[in-house]
C-alpha cells in the first residue's frame, strides 16, 4: 500500500504543479463552502428560538433571508468548485495520457509483441480515466470534507462535551473502519482493471481477425474463450459491489447509532430545560450534516482505492524501460553508406512460449541469427533469400534497431549503429514492409506520417509531395482525388487497391530521402499493370541508395547486385549475383534453375 501512495503523491505533484493557481482556487472555494455549511444552521437555531419566544415577523424574516442567502451562496460555490475541479482533473489526466502514450510508443517491439493493442488502450485510456476525479477534486475534497468534519465536531463540543464525544466517536469509528477496509478494495479493483484489460485485448484481437474466424467457422471458439473472461470480470465486480455494500451498510449503521445517541441526549436536556428547541434542532442537524462529509469521504476513499489500483498499473508501465537505449557518440553518414554485419548473433526474448521454457529450464532462447558476417558496399542492392523462419526479417529489424544484437555489431561506414541517435538512424534507414499501415487522415498526413506536426523536423511542402508522387507514377491518381492532398483516407486504406497502398508506402520513404532502404517486396499479389508501376517506383527509390531487399520472386533477384541466402539463421551463400548465377554448383544457380518456391521449399 505504501508504494502506491508514494506513487500517487508523485503523480499529484507532477501533474498538478503546472495548475497550482487553479488548485488554490479550488481549495478556497471548498473552504468557503465549508464555512457556509457551518454557519447556515446557526440562523435556523436563532430563528426557532426567536419564534418560540414569540418574536415578531420583522425579527424572523431577516434570519430566514440570511439562511437563504447562505444556502444559495454555498450551492453556487459548489457549482464553481465542480467546474474548476473538472477542468483541473481533465487537464492533468490528458497530460498523463499523452505522457503514457509517448512512453509506450518508445518501448521495444518485444514489449508490444507480448501485449495486445486492446490491453494497451485499456491502460492508456481506461486506467487514466479513473484518475480524472483523483486529480481534480478527490484529494482536495477529502481534505475539505475532513475540515468540515473537524468543524462540526468542534461546534458539537461547544454545545456540550457529550455531544462532541458522540460526534468524535462516530467520525473516528467510521474512518477507522474505512482504513481497515481499504486494502481489500484496492486488491479487488486492481484485479478488475486487469480483467478488463485482458478482455479488451482478446476482443480487439479477434475483431481484427473477423474474416478468418468467419471463413473457418471459429465463432463458437471465440465465444468459448470470451465467456470465461467475462465471467471472471463479472465475479470480481459482484465481489466488489458486495464489499462496497457492506462498507456502506456499516457506515450507515454507525450514523444511525450516532443520530440516536445525539437525539437522546439533546431530548433529555431539553426536557430538563437545559437546551432550547433551536439548539436541539442544531445538534440534530449537525449530526446529520456530519454524516454527509463522512459518506463523501467513504465514497471518495473507494474512488481513491480504484485510483491507487490504476496508479500502480500506470507506474508499472512507466517503470518499464526500452532495452534499445541511446548512447550517442557519433553521427551517421549523409550519403549512401557501406553496411556491415560483423559476426551478428541474435535471439528473441519476447516470445511467451520461449519465456515459459526459459523459466522452467533456465536456458537461453535459441538464436534466430548465428554469426552473420557480410559487407554490403555503398550504393549496391542486396537480395536476401531464404525459407520462412530463416531470419530474413530479423536481419532488417536489427538494422533498423527495433532490437539490439546479442553479439557482434552492425555498422554504417564503420559507425556502430548503437552509437548513433535513434532519430538519426530512423532518418538514415527507411523501411517498406508488406503490411502497409494507412491511417484515417488526409493523404498529406499519411505520406508525411504527420512529420509536419513535429516542431523538431522541417515540414515537407505540398510541392515536394506532388513531385514525389509524380516521380513514382501516382500523379494521375492524385488528380483523381476529390480534394487532392486534403482527401481523407479511411482507416486501413479502405478504398485503395493493394498496389496504390504499396505505392503510397514507397512515396513515404522517398519523401524522407534515406541513405539505406529496406524493402520487404510485396508485389506478388498485384495485377501486371500495377506491378509494372510498382517496379518503376522501386527502381527510382533504390537509385543511388544502399538497399536490402527481401526477395519473394526471381525478378527481385535479377535487380540485386549481391545475393545472400539464409538457412536456419546462418549464411548459406553470399556474393555478387552475376558470379553466383554463373556458377552451376551454387545455391543461387539451383534457385534460378528450379524456381524460388521449389528451391526453398
Amino acid at each position: 500500500m505504501d508504494r502506491p501512495l508514494r506513487q500517487s503523491g508523485g503523480l499529484l505533484w507532477r501533474y498538478l504543479k503546472p495548475q497550482w493557481g487553479k488548485v488554490l482556487l479550488l481549495l478556497a472555494l471548498l473552504l468557503g463552502s465549508i464555512t457556509l455549511q457551518l454557519i447556515a444552521p446557526q440562523f435556523v437555531r436563532t430563528f426557532l428560538d426567536a419564534a418560540q419566544a414569540g418574536g415578531a415577523a420583522r425579527e424572523l424574516l431577516p434570519l430566514a433571508g440570511f439562511f437563504f442567502v447562505a444556502v444559495l451562496s454555498q450551492k453556487i460555490i459548489t457549482l464553481l468548485s465542480i467546474y474548476v475541479g473538472e477542468d483541473v482533473g481533465w487537464s492533468a489526466t490528458n497530460r498523463l495520457r499523452g505522457d503514457l502514450a509517448r512512453h509506450v510508443l518508445r518501448l521495444d517491439m518485444g514489449f508490444h509483441k507480448l501485449r495486445t493493442p486492446g490491453e494497451l488502450i485499456e491502460r492508456i485510456d481506461g486506467d487514466v480515466s479513473t484518475l480524472a476525479e483523483y486529480f481534480s477534486s478527490l484529494v482536495v475534497q477529502v481534505l475539505g470534507n475532513g475540515l468540515l468534519v473537524a468543524g462540526i465536531v468542534v461546534l458539537q463540543f461547544r454545545e456540550g462535551w457529550p455531544f462532541g464525544a458522540v460526534g468524535l466517536a462516530y467520525a473516528l469509528a467510521t474512518l477507522l473502519f474505512l482504513r481497515l477496509a481499504q486494502p481489500i478494495s484496492v486488491r479487488l479493483w486492481a484485479r478488475i482493471r486487469q480483467g478488463y484489460a485482458e478482455m479488451s485485448g482478446f476482443v480487439e484481437e479477434r475483431l481484427n481477425g473477423t474474416e478468418d474466424i468467419r471463413a473457418n467457422g471459429g465463432e463458437a471458439y471465440v465465444l468459448y474463450r470470451l465467456y470465461p473472461l467475462m465471467a471472471r470480470v463479472n465475479d470480481l465486480r459482484v465481489r466488489a459491489a458486495l464489499w462496497g455494500g457492506a462498507t456502506f451498510s456499516t457506515g450507515h449503521l454507525l450514523y444511525v447509532l450516532a443520530w440516536i445517541g445525539t437525539l437522546g441526549l439533546a431530548g433529555a436536556a431539553y426536557l430538563r430545560g437545559e437546551l432550547s428547541i433551536g439548539t436541539v434542532f442544531l445538534l440534530a442537524f449537525y449530526i446529520g450534516l456530519l454524516e454527509s462529509p463522512l459518506k463523501y469521504i467513504r465514497r471518495q476513499i473507494e474512488n481513491m482505492q480504484r485510483a491507487l489500483a490504476s496508479i500502480g498499473r500506470i507506474a508499472a508501465f512507466f517503470d518499464i524501460q526500452p532495452q534499445v537505449q541511446e548512447h550517442v557518440t557519433a553521427g551517421l553518414p549523409a550519403t549512401a553508406p557501406t553496411v556491415h554485419f560483423a559476426d551478428v548473433s541474435f535471439a528473441y526474448k519476447d516470445r511467451p512460449s520461449a519465456q515459459a521454457i526459459d523459466a522452467a529450464a533456465d536456458a537461453k532462447p535459441a538464436n534466430v541469427l548465428q554469426e552473420i558476417d557480410f559487407s554490403l558496399p555503398a550504393g549496391r542492392v542486396l537480395g536476401v533469400l531464404g525459407r520462412t523462419g530463416s531470419g530474413k526479417t530479423t536481419l532488417t529489424r536489427l538494422l533498423f534497431r527495433l532490437y539490439d544484437v546479442d553479439a557482434g555489431a552492425i555498422t554504417l561506414d564503420g559507425i556502430d549503429i548503437r552509437h548513433a541517435a535513434l532519430s538519426d538512424l530512423r532518418r538514415c534507414v527507411g523501411m517498406v514492409t508488406q503490411d502497409v499501415e494507412l491511417f484515417a487522415a488526409s493523404v498529406r498526413d499519411n505520406l508525411t506520417l504527420f512529420r509536419n506536426y513535429d516542431p523538431h523536423s522541417p515540414p515537407i511542402s505540398d510541392a515536394a509531395i506532388e513531385a514525389a508522387l509524380a516521380e513514382l507514377g501516382l500523379d494521375d491518381w492524385l488528380r483523381s482525388l476529390p480534394h487532392g492532398l486534403d482527401t481523407e483516407l479511411a482507416t486501413g486504406g479502405q478504398g485503395l487497391s493493394a498496389g496504390e497502398a504499396q505505392l503510397l508506402a514507397l512515396a513515404r520513404v522517398f519523401l524522407r530521402d534515406p541513405q539505406v532502404v529496406i524493402l520487404d517486396e510485396a508485389s506478388s499479389r498485384l495485377d501486371p499493370a500495377t506491378e509494372r508501376r510498382l517496379e518503376r517506383a522501386i527502381e527510382r527509390l533504390l537509385a543511388g541508395r544502399t538497399a536490402i531487399v527481401i526477395a519473394h520472386r526471381l525478378a527481385t533477384v535479377a535487380r540485386a547486385d549481391d545475393v545472400l541466402i539464409l538457412e536456419d539463421g546462418r549464411i548459406r551463400e553470399q556474393g555478387p549475383r552475376a558470379a553466383l548465377a554463373a556458377d552451376p554448383t551454387s545455391r543461387l544457380a539451383q534457385i534460378l534453375r528450379t524456381g524460388l518456391a521449389e528451391a526453398l521449399a
